[in-house]
């Protein structure tokens, strides 16, 4: 069946989230993937739940149901005799912990089973194409999720990014089987079902996100920050992205020239009839009464240490070359946080090393090479001409 073809249940009330979570859990595997509104909203919020599952494919509208109806959802997804198929799960753990207070035990992650494999594109449309023979259609990769109603083709699209994922899961499974990596697999989708929600942390130095603000000083850069406080605060009120209520390029301009007056703001580019209708007095005086801000603390750099750099580059050089006989990433087999533990820790046996790297798999393959590194650098403390680490 093509995306096209897809039509999916749209589940809007308790119980029949209730109804297909029973069937789902009766199934013993599901597909599940999430749609959020982060490109049109300032609160972002889960829009959709994706299920596929014993050939049914189902849409859940979670702004129709509400939290309290999906609980049924929640338990499913921490119910261990349920495996579920993600693809790239990371950021619909996130929102799933922080909407619904849900955690994923069982996950098969099929990015990861791709990343494993050496696959050089891990994204979904690719992998789909290629092992299923289904072309998936992004053309609703931006769209509104969180804009009511649905069309049916909206939701077809939604569909379609479960609706393959058991066939996927399977082959890519039996790809990793085949090359003893299944392990790897497992160990890796565990580690990802402890992701959770984290809250950002405030900066009050936020405004230099802004492209271009870093290069101003003084009284700009004290309007840049007032300018970023005030785009914050009206983009909050109004759920609406903050580039929707004033473009970066229109606030580096604002803080550089501030307008004494509407007339002079209504000739700034990017200030439009609506904007300047609807605020253009609350920005003349932000402008004009910005707050000086705190500079940025200048940390001096630590002094390089060399002979650690040198270290860090040969277990990396080591990474890599086991990594190229194997076909993966570098960074798939050990990142070079890893690789900093390594020289810093200086480990003897095996264990001691998959405590380095995160995991029991990346230690064993890593094992022979980078314990010998180890001791070789031990070997060369230990001699007498030897200069101090």
């Amino acid at each position: 069946m093509g995306p096209d073809e897809l039509r999916p249940e749209l589940v809007i009330d308790e119980a029949g989230v209730a109804r297909v979570c029973a069937a789902a859990a009766a199934a013993g595997a599901l597909a599940v993937d999430t749609e959020s509104d982060s490109l049109h909203s300032y609160h972002h919020k889960l829009c959709l739940i994706q299920l596929s599952f014993a050939g049914r494919h189902v849409v859940v509208d979670p702004l129709a149901c509400g939290r309290a109806a999906l609980q049924p959802f929640a338990r499913l997804l921490a119910d261990e005799g349920v495996e579920k198929a993600m693809h790239g799960a990371d950021y619909d753990l996130r929102v799933l912990d922080r909407d619904l207070g849900a955690r994923v035990v069982r996950l098969a992650d099929t990015q990861l089973a791709a990343q494993l494999l050496g696959e050089p594109q891990t994204g979904l449309a690719t992998l789909v194409e290629r092992e299923v023979g289904v072309v998936l259609d992004k053309k609703y990769q931006r769209a509104d999720w969180g804009a009511r109603p649905l069309e049916p083709e909206m939701l077809a699209y939604a569909a379609g990014d479960t609706a393959y994922l058991a066939v996927l899961r399977a082959r890519l499974a039996a790809r990793l089987e085949g090359l003893g990596r299944a392990a790897w697999w497992a160990e890796e989708c565990k580690a990802l079902e402890a992701v959770r929600w984290e809250p950002p942390v405030p900066d009050p130095l936020a405004f230099e996100r802004v492209k271009g603000a870093k290069a101003l000083a003084g009284e700009a850069r004290d309007r840049i920050a007032a300018l970023w406080t005030w785009r914050e605060g009206v983009a909050a009120a109004a759920d609406v992205p903050p580039f929707k209520v004033l473009r970066a390029e229109t606030m580096l301009a604002l803080a550089a020239t501030p307008p004494a007056d509407l007339a002079a703001l209504g000739a700034t580019p990017g200030i439009g009839r609506g904007t300047l209708r609807r605020s253009g007095g609350e920005l003349v005086r932000v402008l004009a009464s910005a707050a000086p801000v705190p500079a940025r603390e200048r940390i001096g750099r630590p002094p390089v240490d060399r002979e650690r750099e040198r270290r860090v580059r040969e277990a990396r050089d080591v990474r890599d070359r086991v990594a190229k006989e194997l076909g993966i990433e570098g960074g798939v087999l050990a990142p070079r946080a890893g690789l900093e533990q390594v020289v810093d820790r200086r480990p003897a046996v095996e264990a001691e090393l998959a405590d380095c790297l995160g995991r029991r798999w990346r230690a064993a393959v890593l094992a022979p090479a980078l314990l010998a590194l180890v001791e070789s650098w031990r070997d060369g403390a230990r001699r007498p001409d030897a200069s101090p680490a």
